[in-house]
């Protein structure tokens, strides 16, 4: 039996095959199946939209030019999904560590302005989205971002930080309790961001 992620990653397998023969064409579609996830991901990595569209830009075409690396899930090579999760991830490391103001940036990791109603609320929920990100590690506000944000399996996070699953496991377990457990402090009147934090069946 297919699962959602097993029919995403065929559909990617052969859009990647396409593309290894020269295919732009197929390239395309898979920047238009991944671009929206990869841009969330990176806005809550880094903060500053415009900044979130160049990493995305640049992950994609570190992509292409290096879409032969990629061995294919058939051949313990992950899924292409988790594969370029590990590119975004390698480049908003790049940025943040050259960046002279990323430890403030890290508290902004889930705020995404988009999925909020009013511009006023928008402020409101992103206070409590700082404070809540605030009492998670580092890693487990990357797990989460990755996970419960960006939609990754636990394997394909795992795949993307290059960290064991059992541990991907236990950051987004521990960050999703956390998060909840400081959710419940906060005004619980006001809306927050919207990013889905109920139990995960992920493999």
């Amino acid at each position: 039996m297919h699962t959602s992620q097993t029919l995403v990653s065929d559909v990617d397998e052969a859009l990647v095959k396409r593309a290894r023969t020269g295919s732009s064409n197929a390239f395309d579609q898979l920047v238009r199946r991944h671009q929206s996830a990869v841009r969330g991901f990176l806005c809550r990595m880094v903060s500053e939209p415009s900044l979130a569209d160049d990493l995305a830009q640049e992950t994609f075409l570190k992509a292409w030019k290096n879409l032969s690396r990629w061995r294919g899930a058939d051949q313990a090579g992950g899924s292409f999904r988790g594969w370029l999760f590990s590119i975004a991830v390698n480049a908003a490391y790049d940025q943040r560590r050259g960046h002279a103001r990323a430890q403030r940036r890290d508290a902004d990791w889930l705020a995404d302005q988009d999925q909020i109603a009013t511009q006023e609320n928008g402020v409101a929920a992103k206070l409590d989205l700082d404070k809540v990100l605030q009492a998670l590690s580092p890693d487990q506000r990357l797990v989460v971002a990755l996970c419960f944000g960006a939609g990754l399996s636990h394997a394909e996070a795992a795949q993307a930080l290059s960290m064991p699953l059992g541990t991907v496991k236990s950051h987004a377990q521990r960050g999703r309790d956390r998060a909840i457990e400081v959710m419940r402090d906060l005004r619980p009147a006001t809306p927050t961001a919207k990013i889905d934090l109920s139990e995960s069946k992920q493999p």
